[in-house]
């Protein structure tokens, strides 16, 4: 048993893995915070990964330009090239060229391929829909604390972001209702975990509506407190196995399959791994040899993660982007 697996097991504190080459990372609470920018310390880390030649792939729901702004854009151009991003929960895979912009095309497309014009109509339709019959109150993205700031505890207020492939509710004060709050709202909603999640009947009613409609789209419960409506078929996981498996994508940034058939050579960040809580993060492990080592940047319950994956809880002061920070800072003394 190698050094790195040796002490996942033993769940001590989790050491660098110096043969890492491939890094795929999920990006919200992971590299930043919702809806802001990473950290300039955070940005000085990931350069100094692509400096020393490793790559960074990003899988995300988030769309590509949120992936542009709040991470991209701030790593110098020269090593962009090293960057492959997976947006919209992995309907699309993007590379840069060598000059480090983003590439014309991306490598592929499931969207693009799998709705018509008059579905993708048909599927806003169906979003309008849902916000009157929950009788919802949309605002657009912006920091969480903003949010609450401007709304309160509202559970009716969500944030509401159409970013082509996805199609995202944000909804932050509706997802650990309490017995008083539900019955103010008037719709039945189930308990859930020890709690009320608003959540559970829009995801119900989408997936009747959808279904009525005959479109590709899966609802499905995302992140802490999201709803994404994306492309039927398509996960975190659909977007690892293609990369890993063309022959093309990871010559972009500077690999080989032989390179991603190691396992040693493969790490994955995220902090949402629970399959108990809708985690999207163990789709990525999903996709990979169960040897591959996940660290979950969130204080999670291990129990209830996929049995037989290496996915070990980082157990370190901090947590979530913070203690991703605190991971790769400690690489350097170690």
């Amino acid at each position: 048993m190698d050094e790195v697996e040796m002490e996942s097991k033993a769940n001590s504190v989790i050491k660098w893995n110096k043969n890492a080459k491939l890094i795929i990372s999920d990006v919200d609470e992971t590299i930043a915070d919702l809806y802001v920018p990473a950290e300039p310390a955070m940005v000085e880390e990931l350069s100094a990964l692509l400096q020393e030649g490793k790559s960074l792939f990003f899988v995300t729901g988030q769309s590509i330009k949120s992936l542009q702004w709040r991470i991209v854009y701030q790593i110098p151009k020269e090593l962009r090239k090293g960057i492959l991003l997976g947006h919209c929960s992995g309907a699309e895979v993007w590379g840069h060229d060598n000059e480090g912009n983003l590439k014309d095309q991306p490598f592929y497309s499931v969207y693009e391929t799998a709705m018509t014009q008059e579905q993708k109509d048909k599927w806003r339709d169906i979003i309008k829909q849902l916000v009157s019959e929950f009788q919802l109150e949309v605002y657009d993205t912006m920091p969480v604390d903003e949010f609450k700031m401007k709304t309160g505890d509202n559970p009716r207020a969500v944030m509401l972001e159409d970013r082509g492939p996805q199609i995202t509710f944000e909804v932050v004060n509706g997802y650990d209702l309490t017995p008083e709050q539900t019955a103010q709202l008037e719709t039945e909603i189930p308990e859930s975990n020890g709690a009320y999640d608003l959540r559970i009947p829009i995801v119900e009613r989408a997936q009747q509506l959808l279904d009525e409609a005959e479109l590709p789209v899966t609802p499905r419960i995302a992140g802490v407190f999201a709803v994404d409506l994306a492309v039927k078929g398509v996960s975190k996981t659909t977007s690892v196995r293609h990369v890993l498996g063309d022959e093309k994508v990871l010559s972009s940034i500077g690999l080989t399959k032989n390179d991603v058939e190691n396992p040693q050579h493969i790490e994955v960040w995220g902090d949402k791994f629970s399959t108990v809580r809708g985690g999207t993060d163990r789709h990525i492990s999903e996709a990979l040899p169960k040897s591959v080592r996940s660290v979950d940047f969130r204080e999670e319950n291990p129990e209830e993660f996929e049995p037989g994956y290496n996915i070990v809880v980082w157990q370190g002061k901090k947590h979530l982007h913070q203690g991703l920070l605190e991971y790769l800072k400690a690489r350097h003394h170690s």
